[in-house]
């Protein structure tokens, strides 16, 4: 098998490096050659000195299909990939360029004296995308659990695949037209081990929404909630139907309604030195209502906090602020890698009554 090895590579990169200064390259004429990556990533092990650690929890495989949607996820891989020592398999397959190229980049991250990710990037362009997956699997360590993050769209013969042979599997709903959401249902009910940081974003409204109906005063009203409206920004997105369809799987016979209002926020500058909250997206929660007769709550977005307030009840007017965690990469795929394998019943409950709702909607 003839190969290619590139003579300009530097140290293997380390937390926090320039992304590509310490790579090691390697491009194949006639398919994977799982043998030579093996041996690079032990070259790139000893560079940084003699025999250092390996601390591995969990193969973490990222499947993309450009490389413009593969950088634009790699920072949050990188930084989720710390937090969770792994073995990063980065799969580009981008059957959109005709000519066929076969290329592999392997580097190393240290962390504490030892090294906390090993980063294989497997980039394919045309017909040599049919070795991407033999690759991927030959890479694999077998004694560690498989994730998978998912970037294309909830359908197709590789996700099928990929639902067969991995522990967990993490998409983003909120990055697709929310219609998918009935793709990612049918997946569910067949048993697919899926995880969604579309829900990883809803999580404060949700704690919020749960300790606002857990003040002593207020739990009264938790038997008797009948109707619940949210509010998108600029368009109807996932966490909307994904944040009522939590509440409709929780409480039964009520009453939802969702639309959106406004538009979304602009992109912030990236020179900011505070991380703050993620800006308010298309498609984002900017209001949850639910009523509970004759107390009506209201949770709403202004900026980073979220905001509650009861009103109609007897005791009075009731406010509550939490503010938004700050975004940093990585921290959403940091939380749904807490789960390492299974299903996550809330949240596949949460999503049937989302499909269903989108549904009803059409």
């Amino acid at each position: 098998m003839e190969e290619t090895v590139s003579d300009a590579y530097g140290e293997p990169i380390s937390a926090g490096a320039t992304p590509h200064s310490g790579e090691l390259t390697v491009q194949f004429d006639k398919g994977v050659d799982l043998a030579r990556i093996e041996s690079l990533l032990r070259q790139a092990r000893e560079r940084g000195g003699p025999s250092p650690e390996t601390v591995s929890t969990l193969n973490l495989v990222s499947i993309h299909f450009s490389a413009a949607q593969y950088e634009k996820a790699r920072e949050a891989l990188e930084v989720a990939g710390t937090l969770h020592p792994c073995r990063l398999i980065a799969l580009i397959a981008d059957q959109g360029i005709e000519q066929e190229s076969l290329t592999a980049r392997i580097s190393v991250v240290r962390s504490g004296g030892a090294i906390t990710m090993e980063r294989v990037v497997l980039s394919a362009t045309g017909r040599a995308v049919r070795h991407l997956e033999s690759g991927m699997m030959g890479l694999l360590r077998p004694d560690l659990p498989m994730v998978v993050v998912w970037g294309g769209r909830p359908q197709g013969d590789l996700l099928r695949r990929v639902v067969e042979s991995a522990d967990r599997i993490i998409t983003d709903s909120g990055a697709r037209p929310p219609s998918y959401l009935a793709e990612t249902a049918t997946l569910l009910v067949k048993g697919a081990p899926i995880g969604d940081l579309a829900w990883a974003r809803i999580f404060p409204w949700q704690s919020l929404a749960a300790d606002t109906l857990d003040v002593p005063d207020l739990r009264e009203h938790r038997g008797n909630v009948r109707r619940a409206r949210v509010v998108c920004a600029g368009a109807v997105g996932a966490e909307g139907l994904l944040l009522l369809g939590w509440l409709q799987s929780r409480i039964k016979r009520l009453e939802v309604e969702i639309h959106a209002e406004g538009e979304a926020e602009e992109e912030a500058s990236s020179s900011m030195p505070v991380p703050r909250a993620a800006r308010l997206g298309l498609g984002h929660v900017k209001l949850l209502e639910f009523v509970a007769p004759p107390a009506t709550f209201t949770l709403r977005r202004e900026k980073g906090v979220l905001i509650s307030q009861v009103k109609g009840d007897d005791d009075g007017f009731c406010a509550h602020r939490t503010r938004l965690p700050p975004e940093m990469p990585g921290r959403l795929l940091a939380l749904e890698l807490k789960l390492l394998s299974g299903r996550d019943e809330l949240y596949a409950q949460a999503v049937q009554a989302a499909a269903k709702l989108l549904a009803a909607r059409t």
